[in-house]
């Protein structure tokens, strides 16, 4: 029940997303030029997010390098650069995966119609970021931790944080 009302409330602050102070100093101490421009082409409640949960992860591991850029540069598959994760994908992700799994895994296969794309960039995320910090210069263990942060099966304690900072901050 927790889990959904975390998500409820990353629902409701996504529809006036505030900015995080220093936003742009935080992200110079941890992301390259490349990473950066990358990290702005999000949107506004997105980079919020990663930032929120970045400086959580900073405060409790503050020596785990990747993990702090992971945390900064996890949702980057969340724009593909025509189109983005708006706030009805990230719904119909949630709800469908709890109720109808199947018909979410057909609304995000590949090649999605224009009205689609969000829905499918929500549900790839985790494997379009992953390939695309590859492209960043990222190391391969930021990589891999972009690519399972949504797998709950894997046995790892930076990756068990990253996911649990992740689902717990809005």
């Amino acid at each position: 029940m927790a889990r959904w009302v975390d998500r409820i409330r990353q629902g409701l602050l996504a529809l006036r997303p505030r900015p995080e102070p220093d936003e742009e100093r935080f992200t110079r101490q941890w992301l390259t030029r490349e990473q950066r421009a990358a990290f702005a082409s999000l949107s506004a409640h997105d980079r919020a997010h990663l930032v929120r949960v970045a400086r959580t992860i900073a405060r409790r591991a503050p020596d785990q390098r990747d993990l702090i850029v992971a945390a900064l540069l996890h949702d980057l598959g969340k724009t593909d650069g025509r189109h983005r994760v708006r706030l009805v994908d990230r719904v119909i992700k949630v709800l469908l995966e709890r109720g109808s799994p199947r018909l979410l895994h057909w609304l995000a296969r590949p090649e999605p119609s224009r009205l689609r794309a969000g829905i499918a960039l929500a549900v790839h995320h985790p494997a379009l970021g992953a390939a695309r910090a590859a492209e960043l210069g990222c190391s391969d263990r930021v990589v891999w931790l972009i690519k399972h942060h949504e797998d709950s099966t894997i046995d790892d304690p930076e990756l068990r944080l990253l996911a649990d900072v992740d689902q717990a901050t809005p």
